[in-house]
């Protein structure tokens, strides 16, 4: 049988059985029938189609170097899927406090701004990324920008991070809302603009 005539299971458990070689074409059909589904996911963590295929790249990337870690005791795509949000959230974080400088130099020349508000902007920009790093938790920091820098909805959030609470994403967003209220109010009150 051809590994396009056999369904994902098979082709994952074909793949356990063999090594080096003899597993590259059951793997390869596993890849090929996920690719667009990782990309599109990969997509809505980058907002940008080359970031995403770039993420895309790592997700299989690191599946193909870690396949001997699937058991088979969850579907293949959930494997497959939970490696693409760790990867999409790593590369969210990775960004960190600060912006690299060709990023800031990509914003500048997008921007309607003249040079001295870019660059005020930038730097308000870097240090509301310095409040919320300082402020908030790593989950409450990656829900907060999913949900406000990407724009997605809290369940897709509460499904894709796997927060298991009572009421998702939201008591993460309510929590940091309340955090940076209050970080707010002490900056305000030292006198200092964000």
């Amino acid at each position: 049988m051809q590994p396009a005539d056999l369904a994902d299971d098979e082709l994952a458990a074909e793949c356990l059985k063999r090594s080096g070689a003899d597993r590259a074409p059951y793997l390869e059909e596993l890849f090929r029938r996920h690719y667009a589904q990782v990309a599109r996911w990969c997509y809505r963590f980058t907002n940008d189609r080359d970031a995403a295929a770039d993420l895309a790249q790592d997700v299989f990337l690191k599946a193909h170097r870690s396949f001997d870690s699937f058991r088979g005791q969850a579907k293949f795509s959930t494997w497959l899927y939970s490696i693409a949000r760790h990867e999409g959230i790593n590369r969210t974080q990775r960004k960190g406090p600060a912006m690299a400088d060709e990023e800031l130099l990509a914003d500048v020349a997008a921007s309607d701004e003249g040079p001295d508000e870019a660059a005020q902007s930038g730097q308000r920009g870097r240090r509301l990324r310095e409040l919320l790093f300082a402020t908030l938790d790593r989950t409450e920091r990656t829900v907060f920008t999913l949900h406000y820098g990407k724009e997605l909805p809290l369940e897709t959030i509460t499904r894709m991070l796997a927060l298991d609470n009572a009421s998702g994403a939201k008591a993460y967003i309510v929590s940091a809302r309340r955090k940076l209220a209050r970080a707010s109010g002490r900056i305000k009150a030292r006198g200092e603009l964000l």
